[in-house]
Parts: structure tokens; sequence; C-alpha cells
């Protein structure tokens, strides 16, 4: 297996192929290897959904559009921010919940070589005016909920996106794009311009805007088709191909897209990539297991990419069986790790399904690792292999000295043309994260055997008791194995003589019960005693959660605290 991948690999990557790569300097000077025969900007990019003009797109509610559809409205909202006053290297920013008028706003802004601000919608006022001032946005589309709280920005242009009523005076979004050209006007792009700015979910201070060039997201986009193309050579030798027809297909593939857009994984794996796959976007407003499995019937959805929990979520929903999921088979995860014991299950659970898991962050534009097909089922507890062929994944320690023996823990650090270009206006924090040779260190602590990257935990998460290093992730997998959990997070507070105390929020499933002694005499043989929480809480609330669909450690912590003082003072 290992000689066919290799030679389908350099078929591939081929001189003449799309997906020949070479070595090329980026202009700080840094040496990458990059895709040459791919296209140079997203504008181009978008032209290959003009294949199939006629096929689905994006289906939204009662909503439906095709590939045409949103391209020419991207070209109309183009023109119309031109006639705004908008230019190259201008930032315009989004922030609403997901909806077809996202993907045409992004579409729009990128191809006329301005600069999209992907703010998070789940922020309130105060947060989104940081990002607004950090971003220096000439321009916000949004919907009504995110333009609340928003009054002190006079000079900045509004405009409003599905108005539950208009009575603020926003201009509407029909209205700002309708009376403009239909077809994109020849502009001058390069794939160095800068394309997008992205904020981190960061877990202290504010936010950092992640500033990525064309060049940067093509470079996780044509990696991600590459591995889609030689699994398919591999495993199941020439797959179907797109049709020559305008009509589209009885079969054409469908993705269920339930992550928000501001985060790479509902941008870049499941909006950008359905463009380069002819794919239909099935987009729910929010998530809900029970509507997700009638659309996955109803649509005849081929494929999902979230956060873990949602695949599971699916595969432990009471009505699973009432409906027919017979075309469900990519169920792909990231933005978290995966408990090493669903992946089995939700392979023996949706028939002939694949798992996989992704591996990357906002600031290598998702690009990293990926574990899927048969390996994944081999190395259930790893988040994959580096992507080929332009990405690279190694160990350092705390010095940049590179770890090279197997199973070396250290900090994951990355090398990919898929690299951000930096921290908007945060050269100090920039400097942080990349060395002289365009390494960017991850901030997540793993090794490397055989190949596979396995994740161990946070940096700065990693809990130290009593001088003993503990993984979280370690901790959480071992709980997971008992039958009532659902969720799990483990961290760890303050603690005057040890240092730390290893804690644990859990959500039990519906109808199951579990005392903390009970918990914890289940671990005594998973465990260490040294890595058993000593301070637990249970109950059948869901975790808080990050924008990513990570939990929100943060806000856990500050719970525990908060109830530790509270029962200190009522003692």
């Amino acid at each position: 297996m290992t000689d066919k991948y290799n030679q389908i690999l350099e078929s591939l990557t081929a001189p003449d192929q799309v997906f020949a790569y070479a070595e090329e300097q980026h202009l700080s000077g840094v040496t990458y290897r990059e895709f040459i025969n791919a296209p140079h900007t997203l504008a181009a990019f978008f032209e290959f959904g003009l294949m199939f003009p006629e096929w689905e797109f994006i289906v939204f509610q009662d909503e439906r559009y095709s590939y045409q559809d949103i391209h020419t409205k991207a070209a109309q909202m183009s023109n119309a921010l031109k006639e705004a006053g908008i230019q190259k290297g201008d930032r315009v920013a989004i922030c609403m919940a997901n909806n077809p008028e996202y993907i045409i706003s992004f579409m729009a802004i990128t191809s006329m070589g301005a600069v999209c601000v992907l703010l998070n919608s789940w922020w309130v006022p105060d947060e989104v005016s940081y990002g607004l001032d950090n971003s220096q946005a000439k321009i916000l589309i949004a919907d009504q909920k995110r333009l609340r709280g928003l009054e002190r920005f006079t000079d900045l242009k509004k405009i409003i996106v599905r108005p539950e009523n208009n009575q603020d005076e926003f201009e509407d979004f029909n209205s700002f794009i309708n009376l403009h050209a239909k077809s994109f006007s020849e502009d001058t792009l390069d794939r160095h311009d800068n394309a997008t700015i992205f904020y981190t979910s960061g877990s202290t201070g504010y936010p950092k805007g992640v500033l990525s060039t064309h060049r940067n997201i093509l470079a996780t986009l044509f990696s991600w088709a590459l591995v889609t193309t030689l699994k398919r050579e591999v495993e199941a030798g020439e797959g179907e191909k797109p049709a020559d027809s305008d009509a589209a297909p009885a079969n054409q593939s469908a993705i269920l897209h339930c992550v928000p857009l501001f985060h790479v994984t509902g941008s870049h794996s499941g909006f950008l990539m359905s463009i380069i796959a002819g794919r239909k976007m099935v987009m729910m407003p929010k998530w809900d297991a029970g509507a997700a499995l009638k659309l996955i019937q109803d649509e005849k959805i081929g494929a999902i990419t979230g956060v873990p929990t949602q695949t599971w979520d699916l595969l432990t929903h009471p009505d699973k069986d009432k409906y027919d999921l017979s075309t469900f088979k990519e169920l792909s995860g990231g933005g978290a790790p995966r408990p090493p014991e669903h992946v089995k299950k939700l392979k023996d659970g949706f028939k002939d399904s694949e798992p996989s898991i992704g591996y990357g962050l906002t600031e290598t534009n998702a690009a990293g690792t990926l574990n899927l097909g048969k390996d994944y089922l081999l190395h259930p507890g790893s988040c994959g292999r580096a992507i080929p062929p332009v990405t690279d994944v190694a160990i350092i320690d705390k010095n940049w000295n590179f770890l090279v023996e197997p199973k070396e823990v250290g900090e994951i650090v990355i090398k990919s043309p898929a690299n951000m270009v930096g921290y908007w206006n945060n050269e100090k924090a920039t400097k942080e994260v990349f060395n002289d040779d365009g390494w960017f260190k991850s901030g997540d602590l793993g090794y490397i055997d055989d190949g596979f990257v396995y994740i161990v935990d946070r940096v700065k998460d990693m809990v130290i008791r009593g001088g003993e290093n503990i993984s979280c992730i370690e901790v959480e997998t071992a709980i997971y194995k008992h039958p009532s959990i659902k969720e799990a997070a483990v961290f760890g507070i303050p603690e005057e003589r040890l240092g730390e105390n290893l804690c644990v929020s859990i959500c039990l499933k519906p109808g199951s019960s579990l005392r903390e002694d009970e918990l914890k005499e289940f671990l005594e043989d998973k465990l260490a005693s040294f890595k058993i929480p000593s301070l637990v809480t249970i109950s059948h609330e869901e975790l808080p959660r990050v924008a990513s669909g990570k939990f929100s450690k943060n806000e856990l912590r500050d719970i525990f605290v908060s109830n530790m003082k509270n029962a200190s003072k009522d003692s």
C-alpha cells in the first residue's frame, strides 16, 4: 500500500499536473514548497464554480441557490463596495450568523483585493467593537443582532442582512447590491495580497487578528484536494468525475455545513472546499442533531465537517434509526480531539462511513495533519500525518532544538505556505511564534511516532501537580470510557501546596447518573492516582464552549474558583 501511495502521489504532483510543487522563496526570504500550477488568487479559485453554473451550491432553510446565482450576487456586491469607496487592501468586516449573504460577501471582498475581516458572531458588542477598532474596518456587513451596541461607530458604513425591521436606517444588503453590474470587473491581484483576518479565540487578553494572503489560503485548499484525490486513487481506484453538463447530477455530493464561517473549519473545510468539489452546501442556522438527521435524509447529505461532538451527537441521537442515512459517509472532525474509542463506534454506527480527523490552527489556515480511512482505524489516538506535499510537522524543545527520537514529547511546529503572514498590527506576538526558517509554534505539546502525530496537551494547559506533568487529554480519554459520560473537560486550578489541583467538569448522558466516588473508583485501574481529578462536578448541563467548539476551560476554571470561594465563606 505504501509503494502504491508513493507512486500515485508522484504522478499527481508531476510538473505538468495541477498539484505540481517546487521550492520557492517567499517575500520574507523563507523558502517553502509551493503549488506552482494552482490558481494564484481566490478570485481565480471562485471560477471553478462556473464549471457547473446550474448545480446547487447553497441550501439554506427553504432557499436554494446555484453556483451562478452566488457568483452573480458576489460580483454585484464587489461592484457596490467599489462604488462605496472600498479599495484594494481596505478592510471590510462581516459579523453575522451563517447564511448565503456571508458567502456572497466573502467572495466579493476577497475578489476585489480588499481584506475580509471575519468577526466572531458570538461576541458581545464590546468585543465586536474591539475587532472593528483593531482591524480599522471601513464597512461592516452584519445582521440585526450584531449591529446592536455599535452606535459610537458613526463613520462606519453599516449594511444590514435579513433585517427583522430596519428602523435603525442601516442600508439593506439587497438594496446595496441590486443595481450593480452582474460580472466582476478586472482587478490586478497578486497571490501575496492580503485576503483575510480571522480572530483567534484567545485564552488570555484580547483576541489576535490572524492575517493571511491568497497564497496562504490556497495552499491549504490544494493540499486537502490532493489528499482527497490521493485517497480515492489508493483505496478505490478512479472515482466518478463531474459530468460535462450544466445540469446538476442526481448524485451531486453534499455537505452538512454546521460550524461558524468565522472559523477556518467552517470557511475553508466547509465553504471553500465545496467550490472545488462542485458540492452542495446545506447550511444550518444553528446545531440541532435531530434537525441534522432529517436534513441528511432529505438532502442526501454525504459529508459533515465539524467538531467531533457533532458526529457523536448524530450517532447517539435516539431518533437516528428512524431516518435513511445511507448516503452519509464522510464524518470529518476538527477543532478538538475525538476520543479514540469513538472512532470504531462511528465506523460501525454509520454504514460504510469514513471517520476522519484533522489538525491545524487558525494561524496555519487549518493546514497541519490529517488522519482518515484505514489509517484512522489503526491509529485512532493520532491526529494523523503531515498533509503532503507542502506541509512539514516537527517537534521542538523549549530552546527550538528539533527532537528526532520517536515519541519524544515537545511542542508541535508547522512549516507550510499556508502559515499566516502574522498577527495583524502585532509584530511582537508574531515574532514569538515564528523562527527565521518559517516554522510556526502551535502551542500544542505532542510527539511523532512512525510519522503519526499525537497531541498530548496545550503547552499552557498542561497541569503540573506536585511536580508531575499531567496530560488533560489522557485523563479525558480515560473518563470518556465510562458509559454515562457525554462530555468531560479536565483542567487545573491554582493550589498552594501542590501547585495545581486537577479538576474535571462532566456532563452526563440523558437519563444516566454517576457519583463522584463511582467515577474515581472507575478510574483507579486506568490512571495513576495522581492523574485522577481531585475536584469533580457532575451534571446534565452541557459544558461551555468557545467559538471553535472547544470547551471553554477558562470559564470552567472561573466557575470552580468562584464556587470554592463561596463555599469557604459559607463555612
